[in-house]
């Protein structure tokens, strides 16, 4: 068999089989794309999850700043932040903000006054929420 014969054989294999792989990935990805996309707002919910990835206080402008990381592929709508202080006081911010499946997000709240001792935001699924204490974030 000539030597050019032969390298046009071995990369028609490679470019077919390269193609497999891509018809398969393409497969994959609007299968899983489709499960997020037909989820109920309870089977989201089961397994929705998020974290603080990092968080800073800038007392003299009294602003906290949070970056956020949903953990799992389904998107959560940021509703509310709880601001609790030593002596009772409690106060709230709406936050109105989407945090996108598997992505990270940061906010920015202002008027948060100086010595909170925590903070909790709450979603729009009433058992997926995230605390933080004053100290994480300053």
């Amino acid at each position: 068999m000539e030597p050019t014969r032969i390298v046009v054989l071995l990369v028609a294999t490679v470019m077919s089989i390269a193609a497999v792989f891509t018809i398969w990935g393409t497969n994959l990805m609007k299968r899983t794309i489709m499960k997020t996309e037909n989820i109920t707002p309870a089977e989201k919910c089961k397994i929705a999850m998020f974290q603080i990835y990092s968080g800073s206080y800038n007392r003299n402008e009294e602003t906290l700043y949070l970056i956020l990381e949903n953990k799992r592929s389904v998107d959560l709508e940021l509703e509310k932040l709880y601001i609790f202080y030593p002596n009772g006081e409690m106060k709230s911010f709406d936050l109105n903000e989407t945090l996108r499946g598997n992505m990270l997000r940061s906010i920015k709240v202002n008027g948060v006054k100086d010595g909170f001792t925590s903070g909790t935001i709450k979603t729009d699924c009433p058992d997926v929420s995230v605390d933080f204490s004053y100290s994480q974030v300053t």
